[in-house]
């Protein structure tokens, strides 16, 4: 089986894109007996009339059913996997959106091979579809949020051997971490691209490096409101997790390319100052 991030296997399936009209920080699992109902109303009706078209309303959509007699994978009943490659989400109001609809956590996804990917989908086992597209209850959407590189470099340390979500986080204490893994990403790589992966396994080393999150932020981040010039920090001509780093992490979010040169070399130089003290 070649695993996928939306349905790794029979038990369970991510639903948290669909609809695309929900508003932010909103949960699926919160409304889990709520919707477990509408589901099932929603899967019978559809088969029922399998040609029905009509708009989305509030936060749930028709075609958001269960895609096996189980009833445990949620999806869209619309979806060409469903339908020999035919698409059918025309059907509701909001089907171009569905069809562009992907979380960055299943581009990260989809960056690894194989075997990494049934690695890292060992810290979902046990979970149901609701818990799975849940962000707080699946701690999988936060560790995608790091590196596809470290998630790559993790599952080669350990040589493919799937680990279950708490034995992973008492072996790897720094990714009980609060930071933001976007906004952070470009320090921490730069740190293990050097020292290795071990550090992640060092208690010490999630203290110490929040810590030095927060100097770098002291140091070259502006406060909300500051007046910013400039291109857009995403369309300088920088690496990718450095544009993310100034946008997200120092909220530059316009700057002028040299001034983003400059910054860059002198949290670089932090970053190996850094890396000295450990």
């Amino acid at each position: 089986m070649n695993p996928t991030l939306c349905t790794p296997d029979e038990e369970k399936s991510c639903f948290a894109c669909c609809p695309p009209i929900r508003p932010a920080g909103y949960e699926h699992v919160t409304y889990r007996n709520i919707l477990r109902r509408l589901l099932r109303e929603n899967t019978g009706r559809y088969h029922a009339s399998e040609k029905e078209r009509h708009p989305i309303t509030g936060f749930s959509c028709w075609a958001l059913g269960y895609l096996d007699p189980g009833y445990k994978r949620i999806g869209c009943l619309l979806h060409p996997a469903l339908h020999d490659g035919e698409d059918l989400r025309s059907r509701v109001d909001y089907g171009d959106k569905c069809r562009r609809e992907t979380c960055p956590e299943a581009k990260s996804f989809l960056l690894l091979n194989t075997a990494e990917r049934a690695f890292w989908l060992h810290l979902a086992e046990g979970l149901d579809s609701f818990s799975y597209s849940s962000r707080k209850e699946n701690s999988l959407f936060a560790l995608l949020g790091w590196s596809p590189l470290l998630l790559s470099m993790i599952s080669a340390e350990e040589r493919g051997v799937g680990i279950a979500r708490s034995p992973f986080l008492k072996r790897y204490p720094f990714f009980t971490t609060s930071l933001a893994p976007k906004a952070n990403r470009y320090l921490l790589s730069k740190i293990i691209d050097k020292e290795g992966v071990p550090l992640l396994r060092d208690p010490l080393f999630r203290i110490e490096f929040e810590r030095f999150s927060l100097e770098i932020s002291s140091l070259f981040g502006l406060r909300a409101g500051s007046p910013q010039a400039g291109i857009f920090s995403h369309f300088l001509e920088l690496e990718p997790d450095f544009r993310d780093f100034l946008r997200l992490h120092l909220h530059r979010t316009r700057m002028h390319p040299e001034e983003a040169v400059e910054i860059k070399t002198l949290v670089d130089r932090e970053i190996e100052r850094f890396r000295s003290r450990l």
